[in-house]
Order: C-alpha cells, then sequence, then structure tokens
C-alpha cells in the first residue's frame, strides 16, 4: 500500500482494553511515522492516550444515550471523521460502531482485527482483517499478529504509558507526608467494578497487614464507585492496624503516578494491572475466570496467582458473577503472601 498521510485508529472498549491497546498505536507511528495518527477511545479514557506527542488527535466516541444532547455528540463525531481525510482506518474492536467509522471516513484502505462478529457487512466494508483471536496469545499479541498480516513490518511489542510529571510530583509529596519511603511502597488495589473479580474482604485485609509486619508499607487505592469505596472502606475496618489510603480520589493519570513510585503493585485482574505493567512497575495478580494467556500483566517481571475455575475448564460462564467467585475465593492468603516473600525482599 501506499504511505497514509492520515490514520484512524480505533479502540472504543474497556479501560484496560485501551491501556493495553498502546504497542499497536505506537507500532502504526513507527510504521508511518510521516502520518498524522489519531485515536478514537471510549469516553472518558482520553487521559490513558493523552501526553503521548506522537497522537495527534485523540476522539472519545459519544457516550451511548438518548435526546438531542447524544444526538448532537454522535453528528458531531460522525462529521470529525467524515472531512479528516483519512487514508487508514484500523479497527481494534470489532464493533458496528468501529464499522460504520470506516464507511464514514472513506479511506481506501480500511483494516479490522476481526469481521466474524457482529454485522455481516464486515467483511464487505473492510478490505483487510485478522481472524479470531488464538486464546494463547496475550491481547498485545494479537494486535501485533494482526498488524503484521495486514502488511506491517514484524515488530515486538514497546509498552509504555504517557509522561505524569507534575501527578508524580503531586504524589511524592503526598507520600513523603505520610513518611512513606518509595522502596517499601507497595499499591493494594482490591476492588473491580466486577465484584467477581474481586478477592475475600478479610484475606485482603490479612495481607495488608501482613505487609506492613515485614516491613512493607501498603496504600490501599480504589476507584470512584460506590461499590469500590464500600468495599475497600469494609477492608480497611477489618485491617487490625491502620493504613494510609486513596480511596477514589486518584484519576488514572494520578494513579499512573502513584504506581511509578512503588516497589510492587497487588490487584485483581483489572486495569489498574495494565497500567502497573504499562509503567513498568512489577505486579502481582490475582485471576479467577478470566484467560490468564490473553489478559495477564504483560512482560516477565509479572507473576500471577490463578485460581483453578471451572469456566476455563468447559470453555463458558458458569460462575455466578454476582459475588467472588469459587475459584478466587479458594486462593489462600497463605499462598499470596509466598508469592510475594519470594519475589520480594524489603529494604532494610
Amino acid at each position: 500500500m501506499n504511505a497514509p498521510r492520515r490514520i484512524l485508529a480505533v479502540k472504543n472498549k474497556h479501560l484496560g482494553d485501551i491501556i493495553l491497546s498502546q504497542p499497536a498505536f505506537w507500532a502504526l507511528h513507527r510504521a508511518f511515522p510521516q502520518a498524522r495518527l489519531d485515536v478514537l477511545v471510549s469516553p472518558g479514557t482520553r487521559s490513558l492516550v493523552d501526553g503521548f506527542n506522537w497522537i495527534h488527535r485523540v476522539i472519545e466516541a459519544p457516550r451511548k444515550g438518548r435526546g438531542l444532547a447524544t444526538l448532537r455528540d454522535e453528528l458531531r463525531v460522525a462529521k470529525d471523521i467524515a472531512l479528516a481525510g483519512y487514508d487508514l482506518v484500523v479497527d481494534f474492536t470489532w464493533s458496528d460502531r468501529a464499522m460504520s467509522y470506516a464507511l464514514l471516513s472513506r479511506a481506501r484502505e480500511r483494516w479490522a482485527i476481526q469481521v466474524t462478529a457482529g454485522s455481516r457487512l464486515k467483511p464487505h466494508v473492510f478490505n483487510r482483517y485478522g481472524t479470531k483471536p488464538d486464546k494463547a496469545w496475550h491481547v498485545i499479541e494479537h494486535e501485533r499478529n494482526f498488524l503484521v498480516q495486514a502488511g506491517l513490518p514484524h515488530y515486538e511489542p514497546e509498552f509504555f504509558f504517557p509522561d505524569t510529571p507534575a501527578e508524580e510530583t503531586a504524589a511524592r509529596t503526598w507520600l513523603a507526608a505520610q513518611g512513606i519511603r518509595r522502596e517499601r511502597l507497595v499499591v493494594v488495589h482490591p476492588t473491580s467494578r466486577w465484584l467477581f473479580k474481586c478477592w475475600n474482604d478479610e484475606k485482603v485485609a490479612g495481607l495488608m497487614d501482613w505487609l506492613a509486619e515485614r516491613g512493607w508499607q501498603p496504600v490501599m487505592t480504589c476507584g470512584p464507585s460506590d461499590e469500590e469505596l464500600s468495599r475497600a472502606k469494609a477492608i480497611i475496618q477489618l485491617c487490625r492496624r491502620p493504613h494510609p489510603t486513596r480511596l477514589g480520589d486518584l484519576n488514572l493519570r494520578e494513579l499512573a503516578a502513584f504506581l511509578r513510585q512503588a516497589r510492587f503493585f497487588f490487584g485483581m485482574d483489572s486495569a489498574p494491572t495494565h497500567l502497573s505493567a504499562a509503567v513498568g512497575t512489577p505486579a502481582v495478580v490475582l485471576f479467577g475466570p478470566s484467560q490468564l494467556a490473553r489478559w495477564r500483566p504483560y512482560g516477565p517481571q509479572h507473576h500471577a496467582v490463578v485460581g483453578n475455575c471451572r469456566c476455563l475448564a468447559v470453555r463458558g460462564p458458569q460462575c455466578d458473577k454476582s459475588r467472588v467467585v469459587e475459584c478466587l475465593a479458594n486462593i489462600t492468603l497463605a499462598a499470596v503472601q509466598a508469592t510475594i516473600a519470594e519475589r520480594f525482599t524489603p529494604p532494610t
């Protein structure tokens, strides 16, 4: 293909998905460095890619809803895409909305990572597309294989996050005021907006106390939703000793700054895990009914403690996702302590 002048990459998915697509966005820029690269992401996720000077523009998809305001947002984004003059549109979502954007763009090259889900028009809209993901591949590797199949040179994924200098200054100031040393800091993020991915509250509280007893300085963080705040506060109440917290008051860039200060991260299969990997902080993560190969924290310095889930054995959902699932509940506190003790020694 002729080198494109303007590229639109679409990843209108969840927080973790967008974080994990950074290596693919970077690969597109490296392959076509003279092209203007725009990225379309989910509403409220701009901060995950803002700050990369090689991304020309970040577009947020309209929020789902009804009414004139939603319609105006839809028309504004559609008009932007139609008039932008894109030569290449790359869909990393396999969604019907992304297909619509590709059509509106009138780009001569339209690539989709997968066309087997959703509208039957997709094979006719996209002129290059990938296949269903191999469950043995990490998401980052799946996107790499798709781009290489579409025509990019083979590359090794490079995973990183935008710089956060102002947020890191604020984080260091707060940590100093709390008397927390960077080499002893452990960020513990025990919540997820999906309850079934969480661990038992009593075990998280026990881990917090155990970390402090061994000389670490754990700080608990959580998301801003009422459910996550309630769960995090309940865990703190179960602890035998006080621990500093940042509950619901950190945006994603601020959380990334805290993670950059930490010796390691402990959490669940959720966006903060991928954020930790992107900033280069080792992670210990609990996995239950998620596909470990696809969703593990990316890189050799991380470790997953895995519950034996029957969902994975039968390749279909079996768990009651209204509560902590059995496979995660069966992970013992002792097993997590042993994993951490084997890999990390607190400084004297």
